[in-house]
């Protein structure tokens, strides 16, 4: 049994997309919109706690910009991408150990 590996080339190429992935992945977590939610139902809750009721001060609801959407939008795609780019990657690096061409 010979002890180097198959294909090089492509076990490089797996270890490149799980690091891809996981920095898409990491980016992705980090841009989504679960702060802006949480700084408005911690607003909410320090209102109900004042007792103001939203009948006082009437709000008009806060509809986000394009560019939150579209930052929201583009870090679930991404994160989509990156998950996908962790199963390839290990995929192609598992292949680049084990698989013996003929």
């Amino acid at each position: 049994m010979d002890p180097t590996f198959a294909h090089p080339h492509w076990i490089v190429a797996g270890i490149l997309l799980i690091l891809g992935g996981f920095w898409l992945f990491r980016w992705a977590r980090r841009n989504d919109s679960r702060a802006a939610i949480s700084t408005a139902a911690t607003a909410a809750a320090i209102n109900k706690l004042r007792r103001n009721s939203p009948g006082k001060t009437s709000p008009r609801p806060v509809r986000p910009s394009m560019a939150e959407t579209f930052r929201n939008a583009m870090s679930q795609f991404l994160g989509i991408v990156g998950l996908l780019m962790i199963i390839a990657g290990l995929v192609a690096a598992v292949f680049g150990v084990f698989y013996v061409g003929t």
